[in-house]
């Protein structure tokens, strides 16, 4: 095709987060984000998404997070998908073990912070965390609809004194409370992240 009969494409791409103090101890955030391809013949891998999430000073200097997030897809590029597992927030599956058009994730996590500072090397806390999700319209494999997933477990956290990369390493143990026979009862999840 000449160059005079090709679509033209507008590209969108839009975010904003914010978040206000709802108290000394209580601070609430939120995000949404949106990007998409759209030309004279319809529109091409539109993603929406948003977040919030509440975190609460307790017992002194610890913290309980609750997060809920939701994310919505159309019109994906081929070998795009929204993934919900292990790498995507809902600890105790394996890697992308549900996909859809859609997905929302739960999550509570109770975090302590210690004073442990072993050989100057990292500073170490613990976690103690539920994750409840699923994901929603025609997977990529007919049959793998497996509704609301739970899981739940323990994680530490170090975070290096002596790295510039401001990295805190998550070593989480988590089991699964639903899903099929065949996945392992325990799932462990080593990852690093840019906080808690």
């Amino acid at each position: 095709l000449s160059s005079s009969t090709r679509p033209s494409t507008l590209i969108l791409i839009a975010d904003a987060d914010g978040g206000r103090a709802l108290s000394d101890e209580t601070t609430w955030l939120y995000s949404v984000a949106g990007s998409g391809r759209f030309t004279s013949a319809g529109s091409e891998n539109v993603h929406f998404g948003a977040s919030t999430r509440l975190l609460h000073r307790n017992f002194g200097r610890q913290l309980f997070v609750a997060s809920l997030a939701f994310d919505l897809a159309r019109d994906l590029d081929a070998g795009e998908q929204l993934l919900l597992g292990g790498d995507n927030g809902l600890r105790g599956y394996p890697l992308r073990y549900q996909d859809g058009s859609s997905r929302v994730l739960l999550t509570v996590e109770q975090r302590y912070f210690t004073g442990w500072y072993p050989f100057e090397l990292a500073h170490v806390g613990f976690a103690a965390f539920a994750d409840v999700g699923r994901t929603f319209g025609a997977p990529a494999v007919a049959g793998t609809e497996l509704g609301w997933l739970k899981g739940i477990g323990v994680g530490l956290r170090l975070a290096p004194s002596r790295s510039g990369l401001g990295a805190v390493i998550h070593i989480d143990l988590a089991m699964p409370l639903d899903g099929d026979p065949s996945i392992a009862s325990t799932q462990l999840l080593v990852r690093t992240k840019a906080s808690f």
